[in-house]
């Protein structure tokens, strides 16, 4: 059974222990943890078929598959007719 965790709480807790701290190998090793945390990359955070639609659209690109601003409003125009 997990245990449900009042963060807001704990924060204030661990808050009030770092300033209340004379120890500074404690402190040293509270911002060794945070330094060695990694800001997630939202790429990773993609699922995979995004992230492969997006691999194909820039190869596009690179092979010169590509239609202009102007291409796109002559085309609509054309078949909407505004």
């Amino acid at each position: 059974m997990e245990e449900t965790v009042d963060i807001k709480a704990l924060k204030l807790d661990l808050v009030k222990k770092i300033i209340q701290t004379e120890k500074p190998s404690l402190l040293l090793e509270i911002e060794k943890i945070f330094s060695s945390e990694k800001p997630k990359d939202w790429w990773d955070e993609l699922p995979k078929e995004v992230k492969e639609s997006i691999m194909e659209g820039l190869d596009d690109i690179k092979n010169g598959n590509v239609y202009s601003h102007e291409q796109v409003i002559n085309e609509a125009r054309q078949k909407y007719g505004f």
